[in-house]
């Protein structure tokens, strides 16, 4: 019996040993063949494999910003091209005359651009409501499939102020074509119609003068910053003949209340009609 207990305590002896004296690797083993070791990643190999996600994404991450831009900027070339279409249209049947900016309707305001009950008028900023429809463009816009949305104007990000709960519409009418006919210009083609526009607002909330934002706009003249130059750094015109192109921003005119934003003036000279 002693020979045998002592068998006994030396073969459990053995094998305790022996488990000690596994290494490390030999406690995991491959799903197919259990007795087949399994290495692991080095500190080294995921250090490696991290410095590669982050290179990879340092490469996309511009090129997705640059298919977004040229996408949203397509966006802007397409209402401008519903614009002149509308707006040759609306030509054609009113003597060449252009339509005004602004002028009282039933129960509103009937903007060049929709319509504005007086109830939504005097709603809260970023809650009121416009009917895009109701302009003297509407019809026409209308039947070109209605209007889109430009995204691009909204690239501005944190610092964009909604004015309407439901849309946004950031095109601008030359002031100085109201009521001026077309024929009386030498050169269409030279003198804009529309172009992107936005204003830097200080004085409604949640805009302030310490926290400026930009803002939809609707009009561009000689004197006002109120031209967006949202497009590679240039504002999309569409122009009296029809036709839409790129205007740069006037030097020295670039809204310091907000530059990140490019909002300025075009050079008065091609602004007037000629």
């Amino acid at each position: 019996m002693e020979n045998y207990h002592s068998k006994r305590n030396n073969l459990g002896l053995g094998l305790g040993r022996a488990r000690a004296a596994r290494p490390s690797w030999a406690a995991r083993s491959s799903p197919t063949n259990p007795l087949t070791p399994v290495a692991g990643f080095t500190l080294v190999e995921l250090l490696v494999s991290v410095a590669i996600i982050v290179l990879l994404a340092a490469l996309l991450v511009p090129a997705v910003r640059s298919v977004y831009a040229s996408s949203t900027d397509a966006v802007s070339a397409h209402v401008i091209s519903q614009l002149n279409a509308a707006a040759q249209s609306y030509l054609a049947e009113n003597d060449q005359t252009f339509w005004p900016y602004r002028q009282a309707a039933s129960g509103g305001t009937q903007w060049w651009f929709g319509y504005e009950s007086a109830a939504s008028m005097s709603s809260p900023e970023g809650s009121r409501w416009l009917d895009l429809n109701q302009g003297p463009l509407g019809p026409y816009i209308a039947a070109s499939g209605g209007m889109a949305e430009d995204p691009s104007f909204t690239r501005t990000g944190n610092v964009f102020k909604p004015k309407y709960g439901h849309t946004h519409f950031a095109y601008g009418y030359n002031l100085l074509l109201q009521g001026k006919n077309r024929m009386t210009f030498s050169n269409p083609g030279k003198v804009p119609i529309f172009a992107t526009c936005a204003q830097v607002n200080t004085f409604q909330s949640p805009a302030s003068a310490k926290h400026p934002m930009a803002e939809e706009f609707y009009y561009f003249n000689t004197t006002e910053k109120t031209v967006h130059f949202r497009v590679g750094g240039s504002a999309m015109v569409g122009y009296a003949d029809g036709s839409a192109g790129y205007l740069p921003m006037m030097p020295g005119t670039l809204d310091s209340r907000l530059p990140g934003a490019n909002i300025g003036q075009l050079d008065p000279t091609l602004v007037t009609p000629q």
